[in-house]
């Protein structure tokens, strides 16, 4: 693994890196505004397929994406009016919603996991946001490897080799940011449509607790 670490001073130099890397179909270890993350380049089908091994993550299980702004994120999924209420309140922020996907492209189609929703993030950290928006989007996962097996949420460079040190698979590069505050993995809804017309109905479903609390996020579509 190739450590890089990040400063004022060199941040434009390993941000270029880190973008070519990604395109060169490189895993890339982030920063974000949790803990630290697993980045494999969405329009690169074996990238993503390294990115699951790397995790040993089954492949029918789902990983969100990370877009740069609500714009990028319209082209994936199926926006609609409580996804923008949700985004204008609470994005960039540590939440992850999840749509019905709207591309047929099929290496999103596998990050869906075969339930047909993608989970949308957009980082509050200047470095990952940067990223997905020079490289485009990218994966949000944490850089681990199954919790079933021993993982755990890295938020810092030394967490992420204790836990692959031993491993045949490991990410190619981590930027090294320095020790993360340990703030708890993104709150995680999906937003799904039920009827048609007039008997059409949204619902929403709370899939994982976080740093946004249930009650702030039913205020906030009020």
């Amino acid at each position: 693994m190739i450590i890089l670490k990040l400063s004022k001073t060199n941040y434009s130099k390993v941000l270029r890196f880190a973008v070519n890397s990604l395109k060169k179909g490189k895993t890339v270890v982030y920063p974000t505004d949790t803990s630290y993350g697993l980045a494999a380049l969405v329009s690169n089908k074996k990238a993503i397929d390294r990115m699951y091994k790397i995790k040993e993550r089954g492949f029918n299980k789902p990983v969100h994406i990370f877009v740069s702004s609500v714009v990028i994120a319209k082209k994936y999924v199926q926006w609609n009016i409580v996804a923008e209420k949700l985004a204008k309140k609470f994005l960039p922020g540590p939440l992850s919603i999840a749509l019905p996907l709207k591309s047929k492209n099929k290496t999103l189609k596998k990050l869906t996991g075969s339930t047909g929703y993608l989970g949308i993030r957009i980082a509050k950290n200047n470095f990952a946001l940067d990223l997905a928006k020079q490289a485009g989007p990218i994966t949000a996962t944490s850089a681990n490897f199954a919790s079933e097996k021993g993982g755990f949420d890295p938020y810092s460079s030394k967490d992420v080799l204790l836990q692959f040190k031993d491993r045949k698979l490991k990410p190619d590069i981590i930027i090294d940011a320095g020790k993360l505050k340990k703030i708890k993995p993104s709150t995680f809804i999906k937003v799904s449509k039920k009827g048609a017309g007039k008997q059409e109905e949204i619902d929403i479903e709370i899939l994982r607790q976080g740093p946004i609390s249930e009650k702030q996020i039913f205020s906030a579509l009020k």
